[in-house]
């Protein structure tokens, strides 16, 4: 009886030992390499994002183009490019202010610059 407790014993304590030494922190290299990698499972059609409606293309432009807001992890809108955002008092119209260093660029590669608004929305209204 006693050499079964004994065992018992033992066998609990080389349990926790092991349980313990598993749960231990290993040192990590700070300046390891990291990488994402990910295989799409077809080449997209194009890269711009205002005239695709293909999930597997929507899936690269993704990672490719980021938004004026995104959403947390609860579905909540907070900024990306934009700072900060406001809505008029009739809904109609958003204005947004982005953060400094921001190049906003119209689907054609050409670089949208300050006060060329008005082409911008121009280019909202047309394929909206």
């Amino acid at each position: 009886m006693k050499s079964k407790k004994l065992l018992a014993v033992a066998g609990i304590t080389m349990s926790a030992a092991l349980l313990l030494a598993a749960c231990g922190k290993t040192e990590k290299k700070a300046d390891a390499p990291t990488t994402f990698s990910y295989v799409y499972a077809i080449d997209p059609s194009t890269l711009d994002y205002s005239v695709t409606s293909k999930s597997s293309t929507s899936d690269v432009i993704a990672n490719l183009v980021d938004g004026l807001l995104e959403n947390d992890k609860y579905g909540n809108l907070i900024p990306s490019l934009a700072e900060d955002w406001s809505v008029s008092q009739d809904g109609l119209t958003y204005t947004y202010k982005l953060r400094k260093g921001v190049k906003w660029y119209t689907s054609e590669g050409e670089r949208v610059r300050r006060g060329q608004g008005s082409r911008l929305c121009d280019w909202f209204e047309a394929c909206c």
